[in-house]
């Protein structure tokens, strides 16, 4: 597998990122902490995994990524709470998301074929 190494390079930068927010947020919450850590990070997934199919730096789609999933996830969790529960509404909306990721970027892959 040949990755770039401005990639690699991101990739490094992040689980850094991540390792010192999963343990400043453990001093100051304990398991609490590390909990919305790992949060922030699967929420930012789907979104990552959707502006893949755009022409941006890989840091570009990180923070885009974090800000689409801190402001379009609890949304549509917020509207699908109202209707059914709190914990339900989270799963739909996270599989829901990564479903339309995933069909995205498989659609791109045909296109371009």
């Amino acid at each position: 597998m040949n990755i770039k190494n401005e990639t690699k390079e991101l990739i490094v930068f992040v689980l850094i990122v991540l390792l010192a927010a999963a343990t400043f947020s453990y001093m100051l919450f304990g398991t609490t902490g590390i909990r919305v850590v790992a949060g922030i990070a699967f929420i930012s997934l789907p979104f990552y995994i959707f502006l893949n199919r755009f022409e941006l730096a890989e840091g570009e789609k990180f923070v885009f990524s974090i800000l689409l999933g801190l402001t379009i996830f609890p949304s549509l969790v917020y509207i699908l709470g109202l209707v059914v529960s709190f914990r339900l509404a989270i799963a739909a909306a996270f599989i829901s998301f990564i479903s339309i990721s995933v069909i995205s970027s498989k659609y791109k892959s045909k296109k371009h074929i």
